[in-house]
């Protein structure tokens, strides 16, 4: 018997009531505080409802968006994401140190569940030193490992690889002239603003982005 159900409340009152009151089948008995334990139900499992809404891990429906609002303001929009996904991207944003590298990095891996792989052309720690043991991610100096080519023409710009984790948009489905699984061939859906999709989309890492990104830096994403 479920804890909170209509069968467990009439359970639990009619062992309050004494034996010798009723009769050992009371149909009217039986027939009023069913009606009384019907209502208690539905009370107990919304407060049960009501509590998982207090909390970011348990939330869900409209109260995502009332949680993204108090924090976020319209900063933060859920724009067709699924629950787990827009509470993936509220994790990612709130509490997020932003304008730092560092700041950026963690709010895409957050949001991917992978750290992409960030080059800044003018920042050694990234190029490497010519024949030197430096450079982020074990990668060397020009011609030792996997050195990159600096550039102090570039400053303020950064090159990102996103890997994104889970796939996005609607699954399944070809895309228009692919020979595999295209129009006419396939798989095939008309999609539109409507359409429901799944997943982490580009629109909601660069969303993640450009709230953490250093102030004053272009940011240039590829994603794999």
């Amino acid at each position: 018997m479920t804890t909170g159900s209509a069968a467990d409340i009439t359970d639990r009152v009619k062992r309050l009531i004494p034996n010798s009151w009723f009769k050992w089948v009371a149909p009217y008995r039986d027939a009023v505080i069913g009606g009384i334990a019907d209502g208690a139900s539905w009370c107990y499992g919304l407060i049960g409802y009501a509590r998982q809404q207090t909390r970011l891990f348990t939330a869900s429906g409209i109260w995502l968006d009332i949680f993204a609002f108090d924090f976020l303001g319209r900063t933060l929009q859920r724009a067709g994401a699924q629950d787990d996904a827009f509470r993936a991207l509220i994790r990612a944003t709130i509490l997020q140190e932003r304008v730092t590298r560092a700041g950026m990095i963690n709010a895409v891996t957050t949001l991917t569940g992978k750290a992409p792989t960030v080059f800044e052309p003018w920042n050694t720690f990234d190029t490497g030193a010519y024949s030197g043991p430096l450079g982020q991610c074990g990668r060397l100096g020009y011609g030792v490992g996997q050195g990159g080519y600096g550039n102090m023409n570039l400053p303020g710009q950064v090159f990102m690889q996103v890997h994104r984790g889970g796939p996005s948009g609607i699954p399944n489905v070809g895309g228009y002239g692919n020979n595999a699984e295209g129009y006419g061939v396939g798989q095939t859906e008309y999609a539109g603003p409507y359409v429901e999709q799944s997943g982490i989309t580009n629109d909601m890492i660069y969303r993640a982005i450009n709230l953490t990104k250093p102030t004053g830096t272009t940011i240039w994403t590829a994603f794999t």
